[in-house]
């Protein structure tokens, strides 16, 4: 299993447990909290091999300090109950519960300080217009100076990167800036939470209170969470038991409009985020020109700003992106014995969420003027959700003779969602308290939604076991889906799994140091169905205009009638054991998971059908096989001392095995920075293409093109021909590439396979040493095997435009001889950072998690005090990371391209994990 977290404030994680199963159907885990699932959007950038209870807690939006247990399903036999939404594993939450007894408090506190790694070093001032000058001038000399008027009136005439005293911004233009310094911070959070428990003997409660603030390491990034939790357990008899659980949070995060952090790294150092006074003082003003040399604002979306340029500091400073949530939840389960061996159980969850997010983009952040449409720009957006789980169970258990068990149950699940959303934007507002439509504002953009989406599941089970040594479960799930046409709403889905304790076996029972000998294999179908509501059904659309003065509509998508879902197979065979009293304790399991009828989006169709694609199509084929290995040993375990150890590794291979003939799934255009992606019988989803970087061409005999054999390739007149990177020709300095076909071009025939975003293994491993009352504890946690592109590197190792690039390029070719990888600078022109090896990085790591120290105040000092217990700790996490990897953190987040159908690991110059220092207490009373 596979976490990758974020490290911004209240951010989703990403979770992968046994890899990536789909195409375009959920590939996440289904989770459930005290049994019934939590839905949850996690996003595309959580190995549970790494996460604490921190971490788990931010999922769910509650107090980690809430968490009794977590228990990870991943055998299609262990996760048949939940059917489809179990498909992908399941992560099982359980918390705390109230204790019969007098009443107990609790009081926790955490607080810690979090500080960046060092950044990118990047260029200063005179370094970037040196490189920009040095670049211009290159750019002229290969076009030649009666072809190159343009781009010496930039060089001459372009104050920005020039020297004017007398120009009215030269003070603006003549400092030197570290922009990523000036939007970061030291950042901190506190974590505090209080709880109360007991009861009698009919009737137990526990009440929690629970309140985070998080502030980020970079500036205006922060989560603010109140989240309060009440379980009550009463026993009305001995045959009837009802326990009700009642959470609530509410939750605000504040962001910034767009993420600075790439704006940051690129902004020209010689230029001001502030207007300078006339002492050379920084004013309180922003200086966001209109359009200045590095560009203008650009084209935008509602979400993000494409291609534009902004003042990354006033981004951080006075754009508004904050999001209010709060969460409602109520759990009710009644257990009622109605026979002996006969009991039923039933479960209701209901879930209400409503989520507010209200952004703001000042002028003063973008500097366009105000008859932009993004001028002020606000945007609203509402979401109201409603989920609603039922579970009634009826369980049956009968022994005979002691030598059988039978256990029968009979389910069945009903799962219903709805929800509504709202949205606007809004230009032309006097201030983000304005960004109402009705407030006089330009409206940009309105609309509004709503869906439902229903679930039904019946399932049957039979357990059997024989003398305790031999077990046997077989089960069905049949099931149907509201989002699945009527021909194919119902699908089944078989589970098989058998057990041996072999240690109960008369040949192994009187090995006292063998203590469990377990052999367990498994197999059965799951399905996923596509996403959305009621995705099958064909719509239509408006058309405008239409015939003659009558209005008209075209067919938008088909109706889905034969659509599938997709299944997904897996077997299991699982070994566990344990000597030395349990001390040394060990398993081991190999699996196969296939799924087939894989699920197709927006499959491309002939126009001849009338259709420009179909929404949904099933066809392909995909395996993910693997093992997974853990040990635990107990090396000293006595009053005084106990030191244990664990490690574990797993390793997961995805193959696509089968693909339909209409795929068409292939993104690239020749240009610098692309990168190939397409979807390959034989390789791994996640797959990246481009070519093979073999340095810098040194000379012009380097230049000249040869084929295959290495011979030179000539002209129709006998004379050498340069080597072309796409239409332009090579000169020394440019990059050089690998032509693997020999024709003397550089284009998208000489494309090969660079790697996977899938890692070749995960592990972690752990030591706990403690001596009476302190207790130092370490955690490990490494990732071999994945490629990474870095997109940072691509974005400051290029040279081609105007954005500010890192200091590696300080080495760059400038004379034949130089010993360097970094090719010449050159302004507006060549293929000098085409897709390539150059940029795919190996990400693996090994990373110290945590490092903690506690210590325990002894019993006999605090029963004085009526006190139960009271722990001081401090733990440190992400202390060290060993690693190859130029980046930032080589930890990088899952991401989706545009128009790429799978998600693949491209560092876009996200927040790095910062080191963390934390110090708390946990008191009992």
């Amino acid at each position: 299993m596979d976490i990758l977290t974020s490290a911004e404030p209240g951010a989703k994680s990403s979770i992968r447990i046994r890899g990536t199963s789909s195409l375009n159907a959920s590939s996440e885990p289904l989770i459930v909290v005290d049994g019934v699932p939590y839905p949850t959007t996690i996003a595309d950038d959580f190995s549970f091999s790494t996460a604490n209870d921190e971490d788990f807690g931010a999922l769910v939006n509650i107090s980690p300090n809430d968490i009794a247990s977590i228990e990870v399903l991943k055998d299609a036999a262990a996760t048949a109950v939940w059917g489809s939404r179990g498909a992908n594993g399941v992560l099982l939450i359980n918390t705390k519960k109230g204790r019969s007894g007098k009443t107990r408090f609790s009081f926790s506190s955490k607080y810690d300080v979090r500080n960046e790694a060092s950044t990118i070093p990047m260029l200063n001032a005179s370094q970037y217009v040196a490189m920009i000058q040095d670049a211009v001038w290159n750019t002229v000399n290969d076009l030649g100076f009666s072809n190159s008027q343009s781009y010496l009136s930039l060089l001459f005439d372009t104050p920005e990167i020039g020297f004017d005293p007398n120009w009215i911004y030269f003070k603006e233009y003549n400092q030197d800036v570290d922009y990523v310094d000036e939007i970061t911070q030291r950042g901190f959070s506190s974590d505090n939470s209080f709880s109360m428990t007991g009861g009698g003997d009919r009737a137990n409660y526990r009440l929690s209170l629970g309140y985070l603030n998080e502030e980020g390491t970079t500036i205006g990034s922060g989560f603010e969470r109140l989240s309060a939790l009440l379980s009550i357990n009463y026993r009305f008899s001995h045959k009837l038991r009802i326990t009700t659980d009642f959470s609530f949070s509410d939750a605000e995060r504040s962001s910034y409009w767009h993420n600075p952090r790439g704006q940051a790294l690129t902004k020209m150092p010689n230029m001001s985020p502030y207007y300078m006074n006339e002492d050379g003082t920084r004013s309180q003003e922003y200086f966001t020109p209109n359009s200045y040399f590095q560009g203008t604002l650009g084209s935008m979306r509602s979400t993000e700003i494409k291609g534009g340029v902004f003042n990354p500091v006033a981004m951080v400073h006075e754009s508004i992106n904050n999001t209010n949530s709060s969460n409602s939840r109520f759990v009710f389960n009644l257990n009622y014995n109605l026979l002996r061996g006969l009991d039923f159980f039933s479960v209701v969850g209901l879930d209400i969420r409503k989520t507010k997010n209200k952004r703001f983009l000042p002028q003063t952040v973008t500097g366009v003027t105000w008859i932009d449409p993004w001028f002020n720009r606000s945007a609203d957006m509402l979401s109201d959700n409603v989920y609603l789980n039922t579970e009634n169970r009826l369980l049956f258990r009968r022994g005979i003779e002691n030598l059988h068990n039978f256990i029968a149950t009979g389910i069945v699940q009903t799962s219903e969602s709805v929800s509504a959303n709202y949205k606007s934007e809004v230009s032309g507002n006097a201030s983000a308290s304005t960004s109402d439509p009705t407030a006089g504002g330009t409206i940009a953009d309105m609309g509004s939604g709503s869906s439902k989406s229903r679930q039904l599941g019946f399932i049957g089970n039979l357990h059997y076991a024989f003398l305790d040594r031999y077990m046997i479960n077989m089960g069905y799930r049949f099931e149907a889906n509201s989002t699945m046409g009527a021909n194919n709403r119902w699908a089944g889905f078989p589970t098989l799994g058998l057990a041996w304790h072999a240690n109960e076996e008369w040949f192994l029972r009187d090995l006292e140091w063998w203590n469990t000998f377990k052999v367990r294999l498994s197999w059965g179908q799951s399905g996923n169905a596509p996403s959305g509501s009621y995705s099958y059904i064909g719509t239509f659309d408006s058309l405008n205009p239409g015939y003659i003065d009558y209005p008209a509509i075209e067919p938008n998508s088909i109706h889905l009638n034969n659509l599938k879902w997709e299944t997904v197979s897996q077997g299991n065979l699982g070994v566990d054991l344990a000597f030395l009293k349990d001390r040394l304790r060990t398993s081991f399991d190999v699996y196969n998971k296939l799924t087939v009828d894989m699920l197709q989006k927006n499959i491309v169709l002939p126009e001849s059908s009338g259709h420009s694609k179909i929404n949904w199509y099933n066809s392909g084929e995909m395996r993910n096989s693997g093992w997974e290995y853990r040990i635990d040993y107990d090396v000293v375990r006595n009053s005084n001392w106990t030191v244990s150890a664990n490690f574990n590794i797993s390793q997961n291979e995805n193959e696509v095995l089968t693909l339909p003939d209409n795929l068409t799934d292939y993104k690239y255009s020749f240009e610098n920075g692309a990168y190939a992606y397409q979807i390959v019988e034989g390789n791994p989803l996640g797959s990246f293409y481009g070519y093979k970087y073999l340095g810098v061409y040194q000379n012009a005999d380097e230049t000249y093109a040869r084929d295959a054999e290495g011979q030179l390739i000539q002209d129709i007149s006998g004379d050498p021909v340069l080597v072309r990177n796409g239409g332009d020709p090579v000169y020394p300095g440019d990059a050089k590439y690998q032509d693997v076909n020999g024709d003397g071009v550089i284009d998208q025939f000489d494309i090969v396979y660079l790697g996977n975003s899938m890692p070749a293994a995960t592990g972690g491993a752990g030591l706990t040493v403690r001596y009476k009352s302190l207790t130092v504890n370490a955690f490990l946690h490494g990732r071999a095997g994945q490629k990474a592109v870095n997109q940072t590197r691509i974005d400051t190792e290029n040279m081609h435009g105007v954005q500010n690039q890192s200091a590696a390029v300080l080495r760059r070719w400038r004379h034949e001889g130089d010993d360097t990888d970094i090719p010449r600078a050159l302004y507006n022109k060549g293929y000098n950072y085409l897709g390539s090896d150059r940029f795919v990085e190996d990400a693996s790591f090994l990373r110290l998690k945590t490092l903690s120290l506690k210590y325990s105040v002894p019993s006999k000092f605090l029963d004085r005090f009526g006190v139960e217990r009271l722990d001081a700790y401090t733990t440190i996490y992400d202390i060290f990371t060993w690693t190859n990897y130029t980046g930032q953190d080589p930890e990088v987040p899952l991401s989706r391209d545009d128009g790429v159908a799978y998600l693949i690991a491209k560092d876009k110059a996200y927040t790095p994990k910062p080191v963390r220092i934390a110090f708390g207490i946990n008191l009992n009373f």
